[in-house]
């Protein structure tokens, strides 16, 4: 279905700005500049669907 590609994605996503944090470099933040509520809200989706993404592979 198309919104498990969508979560695999985002969770992938994520991890790469986790990675590319310990450089100094976030991608959200670049992208959404000083905008801390939508940064937060962007956070908040990309963890809801590692969530998602864990249990799709321990189903």
């Amino acid at each position: 279905m198309w919104y498990e590609k969508t979560a695999l994605v985002l969770s992938a996503v994520g991890a790469i700005n986790w990675g590319l944090n310990e450089f100094g470099f976030n991608l959200v933040n670049l992208i959404f500049g000083n905008w801390a509520s939508i940064e937060a809200l962007v956070y908040y989706v990309i963890a809801l669907c590692g969530v998602f993404a864990l249990y799709k592979i321990f189903k």
